[in-house]
């Protein structure tokens, strides 16, 4: 395994605080390039693939700011710690908002820059090892992952797209890298892409993909313009060096009959498609699971050993698992930090999975004053957009219009608040 320090680009304008900070990062071993402005930073991303950037915002030809825009599209996972010596919370508001792990002030306080650099780089090596954690097989030894691993083999090694459709936390993920795994790009890199950090150069995207698994995650939420592009790039031929992954929780029919995805774009992906299951269509894989997830969780968490029960594990089996292996998983992650015995029981389960009524749409006196502002005005959002969704019979795109929102902003409000269209 190599030893070796994490290579860091510091991108700033002027030469002594430039060359300064790279003086101070190689007495801490660590590898540093540098660039000042945004074209020497544009390259260095591109040849050298740092793990930690520090990104001065104020610069002759470029803006920090839209250069941080630029490296998360193109890598979502890279650290990135913003300076500045003339910055406002606003600034750092923004930064945050698009990605920035940190913002320090100048004059720098090389105490807290290097502070800021380990944790910035530790918490990258939490971000890899949960990777490396999703790339494991999918586990389970029912009739209906025994035959996803057998159609996985069967079509991995092909060029086509590949359209990996469930609910959510039935694990994509999981089979996203499972399918990297046994592909013809088995030893190029696992790129993933979100909504927000696709990206939007045709030229970008080619240099990223090429030799590579792409995978993109939510794959209905794409922007018009992200849809747009990824047909042209698939109508000619530029992504034939990629093997493409595609995910989704919603139909896509259904979001071309609202208007929210685009036909042409659906007839180029929709070539091969997996149908991940539901946790309840497959319960006995649970005791499999549970068996793995404790594994996991004792030696990367290093959270203490507790043997879950033959009762505790058939009460498992016989729940409905709206949030399926997701849940599952945290709901081990729970039982085996809050408990005080060896052995998990079914008592101990029944009480892990109670939990509190859903507030109805209309009922704004389901909102609990006694929590802090933040859980409050998340049960406020829920109920708010649950009643707009009822007025529009569960039309996402006219319940945005009426909210005063953009599509994608509403679809990603509601996953992050557990509501599923599907269900309404």
């Amino acid at each position: 395994m190599s030893t070796e320090k994490p290579l860091i680009l510091v991108v700033d304008d002027e030469p002594d605080i430039r060359h300064l900070i790279r003086d101070i990062l190689e007495d801490e071993a660590y590898r540093v390039t540098v660039a000042s402005n945004g074209e020497e930073a544009r390259e260095a991303f591109i040849n050298h693939q740092p793990q930690l950037i520090l990104l001065d915002i104020w610069m002759p030809d470029i803006d920090g700011i839209s250069l941080l825009k630029e490296f998360k599209q193109q890598n979502s996972q890279i650290s990135v710690i913003m300076m500045s010596g003339h910055g406002t919370i606003e600034t750092a508001v923004e930064a945050t908002r698009f990605g920035a792990c940190d913002f320090i002030e100048k004059p720098l306080s090389m105490a807290k820059l290097l502070r800021g650099v380990e944790m910035a780089l530790e918490n990258r090596a939490k971000q890899v090892a949960q990777q490396m954690e999703q790339a494991v097989d999918p586990v389970g030894k029912s009739a209906k992952m025994v035959q996803l691993r057998e159609q996985v083999e069967k079509i991995a090694g092909h060029d086509m797209p590949i359209l990996l459709f469930g609910e959510g936390g039935t694990g994509k993920h999981c089979f996203a890298h499972y399918l990297h795994q046994m592909g013809n790009y088995a030893n190029g890199k696992f790129i993933e892409f979100s909504p927000e950090s696709f990206p939007l150069d045709s030229e970008k995207l080619v240099s990223l993909a090429q030799q590579n698994c792409v995978y993109i995650n939510d794959i209905a939420l794409l922007s018009d313009e992200a849809q747009t592009l990824l047909r042209h790039m698939l109508e000619s031929g530029r992504l034939q060096q990629t093997q493409l992954i595609c995910a989704t929780q919603q139909s896509l029919e259904k979001a071309i009959q609202r208007g929210d995805f685009l036909e042409g774009l659906y007839y180029q992906l929709n070539t091969i498609t997996l149908m991940l299951p539901p946790l309840r269509e497959h319960v006995e894989d649970i005791p499999e699971l549970v068996h793995f997830f404790v594994d996991q969780q004792t030696a990367q968490s290093g959270m203490p050993y507790r043997r879950f029960t033959v009762a505790a594990q058939n009460r498992l089996r016989n729940y409905n698992w709206p949030g399926n292996v997701t849940e599952l998983k945290n709901v081990i992650q729970r039982m085996l930090l809050l408990g005080d015995e060896d052995d998990i029981d079914v008592e101990d389960i029944e009480a892990a999975l109670q939990a509190d009524p859903e507030p109805a749409a209309d009922d704004i006196e389901g909102i609990n004053l006694d929590l802090p502002l933040r859980e409050a005005r998340e049960q406020f959002e829920r109920i708010y957009l649950l009643q707009k969704l009822q007025e529009t019979n569960g039309n996402v795109g006219k319940a945005a219009k009426l909210a005063g929102m953009e599509r994608t902003h509403l679809y990603r409000k509601l996953r992050s608040l557990g509501i599923d269209t599907k269900q309404l």
